[in-house]
């Protein structure tokens, strides 16, 4: 019970300051969340498969600790999504039956580097499989491999996608990190349902080498924590530049992205924030939430979304993923080297697609060549609209530094600009279901959203973790 006391909730700095004191080690901290995962994961479904190697990289953080070796994430336990290739003897799966046999011959690159760092990977994340582009009618957070995802918070609540697990793991205690990947909300959306912070970051900021891709144009990984500090600690390892994805080769440079945790700096600045179609209970705690922003210091300026319905089509999605996942294919040892071969073997084995794969299809009949007049008009019609005319265009006729809005409201206009948002808890509604905040911005604007988020979390009062205790 004492244990259990002292590791619950933990953060990463109450980590390091625990195997800086000596009250437990990092092989303590990983059994206990193998230990929390044997109970509860039963139920939840939120880990699809754990290291079997976890212990012993944690022994040796340990090692490197006693020898005075001191790195951001030293003996940190973390889950990786499991569209996110991992070697040695986990799988990659993307959730799907199809890809049970994936071993990756490499750590993504953003792996690399949270190892690099110190990070403990404790196992693998369910998600909705291929990270929700199966089929239509797929329920959030369910794949073949994984089962079906349960929020925390309670069985008949959304859990989100299709980061489902990493977020569900987050908030159940499951993990002390996880890292998601979003192509349209897949890190926002799940997120504010498990009441947990998520970073998506600017498409470019964190290497995509090593994910399974859905869309070159819109895909990114970002880390999930119950802490803002935390998930912060584990954006500034995850990115750089990588040789191999151009996205990351003009990242700006600026101070660390922990220089911006500090309430002072968010006073002054600008926020816009809106009159949502919401009911009426989401309403109060949304205006709940701006009187602790005001109470921080913040500006807020009452604006109005550029609302364009051709930003809420997938279009160039299905061109992209049938390029993306096929180019993927060709460099594994999977015997699929097509999206028709998958297809296939879908067909050919019905149990593992209970519902569908419509979305497969609709992507199989595009040419992947991304060539076609009707593609790259959609391309750019989607950045004039989401970015140039739409969130960028705001910002600067308001002359804002951040966008605020209710639980994960515009994701799909931030997701198509590449545009970075961040999630933080707030409260629970009647219903039980969290109600949290996204701070939406320009391009590499991940130090303001960082500046006024955390001021806004500074005022507000943790929610109550689900009662996996």
């Amino acid at each position: 019970m004492m244990e259990q006391i002292q590791l619950h909730e933990l953060t990463i700095e109450r980590a390091h300051r625990g195997y800086k004191e000596g009250e437990f080690t990092a092989r303590d901290v990983t059994a206990y969340y193998l230990g929390r995962i044997a109970t509860y994961n039963e139920r939840l479904h939120a880990v699809i498969q754990v290291n079997p190697d976890a212990l012993f990289e944690a022994e040796a953080a340990d090692r490197a600790y006693r020898k005075g070796v001191r790195k951001p994430l030293l003996g940190i336990p973390v889950l990786i999504k499991d569209n996110i290739e991992t070697n040695g003897l986990m799988r990659t799966t993307a959730g799907a039956a199809a890809m049970r046999h994936h071993f990756a011959a490499r750590d993504a690159e953003l792996v690399k580097r949270l190892r690099v760092d110190g990070a403990i990977i404790l196992g693998k994340a369910n998600l909705s499989e291929w990270a929700n582009f199966l089929t239509e009618d797929m329920p959030n957070g369910w794949s073949a491999v994984g089962g079906q995802t349960m929020n925390p918070y309670g069985d008949k609540l959304d859990v989100g996608g299709s980061s489902s697990g990493s977020a569900s793991a987050v908030a159940a205690n499951l993990t002390l990190l996880a890292v998601g990947s979003e192509t349209s909300g897949s890190i926002v959306h799940p997120s504010v349902h498990n009441s947990i912070v998520g970073i998506k970051p600017t498409v470019g900021l964190i290497s995509r080498s090593g994910i399974i891709p859905i869309s070159r144009s819109q895909d990114t990984a970002g880390p999930m924590a119950r802490t803002l500090r935390d998930a912060v600690i584990a954006l500034q390892t995850m990115c750089g530049e990588d040789s191999a994805d151009p996205a990351t080769w003009e990242t700006p440079v600026g101070p660390p992205y922990v220089t911006c945790l500090d309430v002072r700096q968010a006073v002054g600045m600008r926020v816009g924030f809106v009159k949502p179609d919401i009911s009426e209970e989401e309403v109060g705690l949304y205006e709940g939430a701006l009187r602790l922003l005001r109470q921080a210091e913040v500006e807020l300026v009452e604006v109005t979304l550029p609302k364009h319905e051709a930003l809420e089509q997938a279009d160039i999605l299905f061109d992209e993923f049938k390029l993306g996942v096929e180019a993927y294919l060709a460099n594994t040892t999977v015997p699929f080297k097509t999206l028709s071969d998958l297809i296939e073997w879908n067909a050919e084995h019905p149990e593992s697609i209970p519902h569908g794969q419509t979305i497969f299809e609709e992507a199989n009949a595009k040419s992947g060549k991304l060539t076609e007049a009707n593609y790259l008009n959609r391309r750019i019609e989607d950045v004039r609209l989401a970015k140039t005319e739409g969130i960028d265009a705001l910002l600067a006729s308001h002359k804002l530094d951040a966008l605020v809005l209710p639980h994960d409201m515009n994701y799909d206009m931030a997701a198509k600009a590449g545009h970075p948002t961040i999630t933080i808890p707030y409260k629970r509604k009647e219903s039980g279901a969290p109600f949290g905040l996204s701070f939406t911005g320009t391009s590499y604007a991940e130090r303001d959203l960082i500046r006024v988020a955390y001021a806004f979390e500074q005022f507000v009062t943790r929610p109550t973790p689900p009662d996996y205790s």
